[in-house]
Protein backbone atom coordinates (compact mmCIF):
# COMPACT_ATOMS: atom_id res chain seq x y z
CA UNK A 1 0.00 0.00 0.00
CA UNK A 2 2.92 2.35 0.54
CA UNK A 3 3.64 2.27 -3.19
CA UNK A 4 0.10 3.30 -4.12
CA UNK A 5 0.26 6.20 -1.66
CA UNK A 6 3.64 7.21 -3.10
CA UNK A 7 2.25 7.36 -6.66
CA UNK A 8 -0.85 9.26 -5.54
CA UNK A 9 1.31 11.74 -3.62
CA UNK A 10 3.64 12.21 -6.59
CA UNK A 11 0.76 12.73 -9.03
CA UNK A 12 -0.90 15.23 -6.69
CA UNK A 13 2.28 17.26 -6.26
CA UNK A 14 3.03 17.35 -9.97
CA UNK A 15 -0.59 18.20 -10.77
CA UNK A 16 -0.40 21.20 -8.48
CA UNK A 17 2.92 22.46 -9.83
CA UNK A 18 2.44 21.73 -13.54
CA UNK A 19 0.32 24.66 -14.63
CA UNK A 20 0.27 26.88 -17.68
CA UNK A 21 1.74 29.70 -15.57
CA UNK A 22 4.70 27.54 -14.56
CA UNK A 23 5.29 26.39 -18.13
CA UNK A 24 4.69 29.59 -20.13
CA UNK A 25 4.58 32.40 -17.59
CA UNK A 26 2.04 34.93 -16.43
CA UNK A 27 -0.37 36.77 -18.75
CA UNK A 28 1.24 39.81 -20.40
CA UNK A 29 -0.37 43.25 -20.53
CA UNK A 30 0.78 45.41 -23.46
CA UNK A 31 -1.04 48.70 -23.93
CA UNK A 32 -4.77 47.97 -23.99
CA UNK A 33 -4.25 44.25 -24.78
CA UNK A 34 -3.83 41.30 -22.46
CA UNK A 35 -2.15 38.16 -23.80
CA UNK A 36 -2.93 34.90 -21.98
CA UNK A 37 -0.93 31.77 -22.95
CA UNK A 38 -2.85 28.52 -23.41
CA UNK A 39 -1.20 25.11 -23.10
CA UNK A 40 -2.18 21.46 -23.11
CA UNK A 41 -0.56 19.62 -20.22
CA UNK A 42 -0.69 15.85 -20.00
CA UNK A 43 0.82 13.54 -17.47
CA UNK A 44 0.58 9.86 -16.71
CA UNK A 45 1.97 7.51 -14.13
CA UNK A 46 2.00 3.80 -13.57
CA UNK A 47 3.50 1.30 -11.28
CA UNK A 48 3.34 -2.30 -10.29
CA UNK A 49 4.33 -4.79 -7.67
CA UNK A 50 4.56 -8.54 -7.90
CA UNK A 51 5.89 -11.60 -6.16
CA UNK A 52 6.11 -15.28 -6.84
CA UNK A 53 8.29 -18.32 -6.80
CA UNK A 54 11.71 -18.07 -8.38
CA UNK A 55 12.47 -20.50 -11.19
CA UNK A 56 14.05 -23.75 -10.01
CA UNK A 57 17.27 -23.15 -11.94
CA UNK A 58 18.08 -20.12 -9.75
CA UNK A 59 17.51 -21.82 -6.40
CA UNK A 60 20.71 -23.57 -5.27
CA UNK A 61 20.14 -24.12 -1.58
CA UNK A 62 21.86 -27.04 0.08
CA UNK A 63 21.16 -28.40 3.55
CA UNK A 64 18.08 -26.21 3.99
CA UNK A 65 14.72 -27.36 5.32
CA UNK A 66 11.76 -27.36 2.93
CA UNK A 67 10.09 -24.49 4.81
CA UNK A 68 13.20 -22.30 4.60
CA UNK A 69 13.67 -23.24 0.96
CA UNK A 70 10.09 -22.14 0.19
CA UNK A 71 10.67 -18.77 1.87
CA UNK A 72 13.94 -18.20 -0.01
CA UNK A 73 12.41 -19.18 -3.36
CA UNK A 74 9.94 -16.33 -3.27
CA UNK A 75 10.98 -13.31 -5.32
CA UNK A 76 9.40 -9.90 -5.54
CA UNK A 77 9.69 -6.81 -7.66
CA UNK A 78 8.50 -3.24 -7.84
CA UNK A 79 8.59 -0.71 -10.65
CA UNK A 80 7.08 2.56 -11.70
CA UNK A 81 7.39 5.40 -14.13
CA UNK A 82 5.73 8.49 -15.47
CA UNK A 83 5.98 11.44 -17.75
CA UNK A 84 4.77 14.97 -18.36
CA UNK A 85 4.23 16.71 -21.71
CA UNK A 86 3.40 20.40 -22.14
CA UNK A 87 2.45 21.72 -25.59
CA UNK A 88 1.65 25.31 -26.51
CA UNK A 89 -1.83 25.65 -27.98
CA UNK A 90 -1.89 29.39 -28.57
CA UNK A 91 -2.81 32.63 -26.84
CA UNK A 92 -5.93 34.59 -26.07
CA UNK A 93 -5.63 38.23 -27.05
CA UNK A 94 -8.06 40.35 -25.06
CA UNK A 95 -8.61 43.99 -25.97
CA UNK A 96 -11.37 46.57 -25.59
CA UNK A 97 -12.61 45.79 -29.12
CA UNK A 98 -12.61 41.98 -29.10
CA UNK A 99 -11.22 38.76 -27.73
CA UNK A 100 -9.62 36.28 -30.12
CA UNK A 101 -7.71 33.03 -29.92
CA UNK A 102 -4.48 32.83 -31.91
CA UNK A 103 -3.37 29.20 -32.37
CA UNK A 104 0.30 28.33 -31.90
CA UNK A 105 0.53 25.97 -34.84
CA UNK A 106 0.70 27.21 -38.40
CA UNK A 107 -0.48 24.02 -40.09
CA UNK A 108 -2.85 25.81 -42.48
CA UNK A 109 -0.18 28.32 -43.47
CA UNK A 110 2.38 25.55 -43.99
CA UNK A 111 -0.01 23.53 -46.20
CA UNK A 112 -0.90 26.63 -48.23
CA UNK A 113 2.79 27.43 -48.75
CA UNK A 114 3.54 23.85 -49.85
CA UNK A 115 0.66 23.85 -52.33
CA UNK A 116 1.79 27.22 -53.69
CA UNK A 117 5.31 25.86 -54.10
CA UNK A 118 4.05 22.84 -56.04
CA UNK A 119 1.94 25.04 -58.32
CA UNK A 120 4.87 27.40 -59.04
CA UNK A 121 7.17 24.41 -59.66
CA UNK A 122 4.60 22.94 -62.07
CA UNK A 123 4.32 26.23 -63.95
CA UNK A 124 8.11 26.63 -64.19
CA UNK A 125 8.63 23.09 -65.46
CA UNK A 126 5.72 23.38 -67.89
CA UNK A 127 7.36 26.48 -69.46
CA UNK A 128 10.61 24.52 -70.08
CA UNK A 129 8.92 21.90 -72.26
Amino acid sequence: MENINFLENLATRLGQTTTVKNVYGEPVVAGDKTIIPVAQIMYGFGGGYGYGKKPKKFSTQENVSEEDAEKKNIGEGLGGGGGIVAKPKGVYEISNKCTRFIPANNTRLLIAMLLTGFVIRGLVHQGRR
